[in-house]
């Protein structure tokens, strides 16, 4: 995509993003920047905000979450933050039971959205061209792609915005 068409697509997810998912994604973004590190009430926002359009996942995610206190939460996350390395961050994060790989990423993302983006089957399949879940070891070369497709200077956050809502346009898929 050129930088029209980042813009474009990225603005349509903006368009059709609920207002309580963004409302969840701007208030960890400033939390993160602050803390440096997730409350346990925290990542279970972002649990929320993942599997928000599924509910049965979602539920048996926040009850694994909840099975381990708050403390460990935080060191976790706190520790995940510390490395520059988005596989040992995935890693790290993948500890806390109910989080996998891509809610790692939104964890990632929310954090700093100039330098992440929000992975999962949808942009495996988008941008590595592979039909099946996201694995940690895809996050670097996920991660390689956006860079490697933003050639107007965005954060990958909106460089992968625009990827997913193409894919979600063209394959009527990942509804809010």
């Amino acid at each position: 995509m050129d930088p029209e068409e980042i813009r474009n697509w990225s603005e349509r997810y903006d368009e059709v993003y609920d207002g309580g998912l963004q409302d969840i994604e701007e208030h960890l973004h400033e939390a993160l920047t602050a803390q440096q590190y997730l409350t346990r009430d925290q990542l279970e926002d972002v649990v929320r905000w993942k599997l928000n359009g599924m509910p049965g996942r979602r539920g048996g995610n926040l009850d694994r979450v909840r099975t381990v206190p708050d403390q460990f939460v935080r060191r976790v996350s706190e520790a995940a933050l510390q490395v520059d390395d988005p596989t040992v961050q995935l890693k790290t994060l993948k500890s806390v039971p109910g989080i996998g790989p891509a809610t790692g990423t939104v964890v990632l993302t929310f954090y700093d959205p100039e330098h992440y983006g929000i992975g999962d089957r949808y942009i495996v399949h988008e941008l590595l061209g592979e039909d099946r879940i996201m694995r940690v070891t895809d996050y670097p070369d996920i991660l390689a792609e956006l860079r490697d497709r933003n050639p107007g200077g965005f954060d990958l956050r909106t460089v992968e915005k625009a990827y997913y809502q193409r894919y979600r346009v063209e394959n009527d898929v990942g509804d809010w």
